[in-house]
């Protein structure tokens, strides 16, 4: 009986922080296919937040004067009427159909060098 009433509490608390769990606004890591890099159902979205990308950056992933791969993408989320976030999304063309999350920005890395 103890134990089922300490089961009983082990779930609950995880429901609780389960709760929590909600996703956050912010930038995530976008890693795109690398045979298709351009498809946005290809460009896996990572589970958490990074730090802004700069806003220039000539060698790495940048907010603004890069045109290489998509490196990084700024969500938003909203709540619907039961005050519930949507699911975090796994791809950047799962979050631009959700009509709860607002892609912000996307960063990008420089071209790649032609090499002959």
């Amino acid at each position: 009986m103890l134990a089922l009433a300490a089961m009983f509490v082990g779930f609950s608390a995880f429901k609780y922080a389960e709760r929590f769990d909600d996703p956050q606004d912010g930038w995530y890591l976008v890693t795109p296919s690398s045979s298709d890099p351009d498809n946005e159902s290809l460009q896996t979205i990572g589970s958490s937040t990074i730090p802004e990308p700069d806003e220039t950056n000539a060698e790495a992933c940048a907010q603004f004067d890069n045109e290489g791969n998509v490196c990084a993408i700024k969500l938003t989320f909203h709540t619907d009427e039961n005050d519930e976030y949507p699911p975090m999304p796994t791809t950047v063309q799962q979050a631009e159909n959700e009509d709860l999350i607002d892609v912000d920005g996307r960063s990008r890395l420089p071209e790649p060098e032609e090499t002959f």
